[in-house]
């Protein structure tokens, strides 16, 4: 994740983070219930309506609006994964930035689904930089920054995930005026956040990426590994590993 230099663009590629505490994700929102993942399948809940771009605004929301202290992405071991979290969908995190994470100290509870992105990003209006409406800010993300995913992969459990080709993934999560996304959003920056900038709400920010949403996992150890590769105004690429503990 990175602070442009002109304090009005920031990248977080394969990051992955958990719902704030004044985020509900309700059921509706990620699906119906589902019956609990084995170790040796690597189910994925499919998109469905507006699913996974609700759920990708609720993340976004999340990771912006931690201040510094709490915030998962600075969270290096997993310890403190359950902090903020609600509802029926857990998110994790991944690191700032490109270069690879191992946690291993992060327990989930029984029952919650598991929504994560693989590779994504975002692009927020700031004053003074004349990106004022959804339109100039998508167009500077895709077209000024070049945001693409060149590759994308994830296991759970040591089973490779399917269908993980970007150009041809059904995965997509995205907010912002295109086809098929969610409307662009505001979120508000607390104080002492991620990139120093004043308190206040930001809008409007647009996003896109690939994100997972699984099953609940049954109770015990897991292993889920993810990533991706692209570029967002220079070449990024991140490896996530996650031993996470299912419990209460």
């Amino acid at each position: 994740m990175r602070w442009d230099p002109r304090m009005r663009r920031w990248r977080l590629a394969a990051t992955l983070a958990a719902v704030g505490s004044m985020l509900t994700v309700p059921l509706a929102v990620g699906g119906p219930a589902t019956a609990a993942v084995t170790p040796s399948r690597a189910i994925v809940i499919p998109p469905a309506g507006s699913r996974y771009d609700d759920l990708s605004v609720a993340w976004w929301r999340y990771a912006l609006e931690q201040p510094n202290a709490t915030n998962p992405l600075n969270d290096l071991t997993g310890a403190g994964c359950r902090t903020g979290q609600s509802g029926p969908v857990f998110f994790l995190v991944g690191k700032n930035g490109t270069g690879s994470v191992t946690r291993n100290d992060c327990t989930v509870p029984i029952g919650k689904s598991l929504y994560f992105p693989l590779a994504n990003a975002f692009d927020v209006h700031t004053p003074g930089d004349g990106l004022d409406t959804p339109e100039l800010v998508w167009q500077d993300l895709h077209v000024t920054l070049g945001f693409r995913v060149d590759s994308l992969f994830a296991t759970v459990d040591g089973t490779p995930v399917a269908n993980l080709d970007p150009t041809t993934s059904p995965y997509r999560g995205c907010a912002g005026p295109s086809d098929g996304c969610a409307r662009s959003f505001g979120f508000d920056f607390p104080a002492e956040n991620l990139f120093g900038l004043p308190a206040g709400r930001y809008e409007p920010a647009v996003a896109d990426g690939f994100y997972l949403l699984l099953p609940p996992l049954t109770p015990g150890p897991h292993t889920i590994t993810f990533g991706g590769s692209g570029n967002l105004g220079d070449p990024f690429t991140q490896s996530i590993v996650y031993h996470l503990n299912v419990g209460r």
